[in-house]
């Protein structure tokens, strides 16, 4: 969040200031329809005189509308957010949501949950989400880590994930061409990831976000990992989608470039079936030993040789044998 270095007024001067309203009835005010994503206000405590609060309305992909407080302290150099460490200056909260709500964006905001995800791990995507910046990744908004809750917010992407729109009616009206057009999108992010040495680790549809223009991005960096000396170690009980997830991932617990080269493989399955889940009708348990016989997915009704071919190189059993992501590009243009 950028430092804003413009004095604002007197918070009672301000439109966005609530001088005599409870606590239910601010949240009752932000949660109104026609308030956007973004929207706020201050109020001041019926029972406390000099305590104030920041009410802003945040989007949650899994609970949605909801209201988030924050805690203002008042000092002889102004006004401040009270996160558990550090003070931030309300001037700086109040530009960026006053700047997200008059230019009405709609954002996607993925809360960390303290009982699945530590801190260290949120703080590791959010760094991750910083340094990877490119047009088929989902694009980095904004984020709030010196308080609780910590968020990520991304640009919103309107036709939710791949996976739900390949089931849904519209998706299963596209033709072939539309699907490469979509692989070949989401193999342009996979190259830049691949150039600065990072892995996914779970590529898949249901991780491919649409926008309005279907546009294929690439999102959920929860389980990427910069890779050093070409591999990434899996820690202890580390989650992997195991039927999206390379043979050498279980059997030497690394991932690598080329493991996201089969994760790819496995997403031109999702792709030309719809959506449906790999390995129809095998446990997770059954797909790992299917894998360890050497045997491999069948090729769909309505796939073609040549697009059935590109899976096949995805799923060499030597990872070394697989096609780079810049290779798979050249492929995927020539079909």
């Amino acid at each position: 969040m950028s430092d804003y270095s413009a004095d604002i007024p007197r918070l009672e001067e301000e439109k966005w200031f609530f001088e005599a309203i409870s606590g239910k009835e601010a949240q009752r005010t932000i949660l109104q329809p026609e308030n956007k994503v973004g929207s706020f206000l201050i109020r001041e405590s019926r029972t406390r005189k000099g305590c104030y609060a920041l009410l802003v309305r945040h989007w949650d992909p899994k609970l949605g509308v909801r209201v988030v407080h924050y805690k203002i302290l008042s000092s002889p150099s102004g006004y401040y957010i009270n996160p558990r460490v550090k003070f931030i200056a309300l001037q700086e909260l109040v530009k960026y949501y006053h700047n997200l709500n008059n230019s009405c964006i709609k954002v996607s905001v993925k809360v960390r949950n303290p009982e699945c995800t530590s801190v260290d791990s949120f703080l590791r995507e959010v760094s991750i989400r910083k340094t990877l910046q490119h047009d088929r990744l989902v694009q980095l908004l904004g984020v709030v880590t010196r308080s609780e809750p910590m968020l990520i917010i991304t640009e919103f992407m309107s036709k939710g994930n791949l996976n739900s729109y390949l089931r849904s009616d519209l998706g299963r009206q596209l033709e072939l061409v539309q699907m490469i057009g979509f692989a070949m999108q989401i193999v342009d992010g996979m190259l830049y990831m691949e150039e600065n040495g990072y892995v996914h680790c779970d590529l898949r549809s249901a991780n491919i976000l649409l926008t309005q223009t279907l546009e294929c991005k690439i999102g959920d960096f929860s389980l990427t990992q910069k890779l050093e000396g070409h591999r990434y170690v899996l820690l202890k009980d580390e989650k992997v989608a195991v039927k999206w997830t390379a043979p050498e991932v279980f059997r030497d617990e690394s991932h690598t470039t080329k493991s996201d080269v089969w994760s790819f493989g496995i997403l031109l399955m999702e792709l030309v079936t719809y959506g449906q889940t790999p390995y129809p009708g095998l446990t997770f348990a059954q797909t790992v030993d299917f894998l360890e016989c050497g045997l491999r997915m069948q090729r769909p009704v309505g796939c073609t040789e040549e697009v059935y071919r590109v899976m096949s190189m995805c799923w060499e059993e030597h990872p070394w044998r697989r096609p780079s992501f810049e290779q798979l590009r050249n492929v995927l243009e020539n079909l």
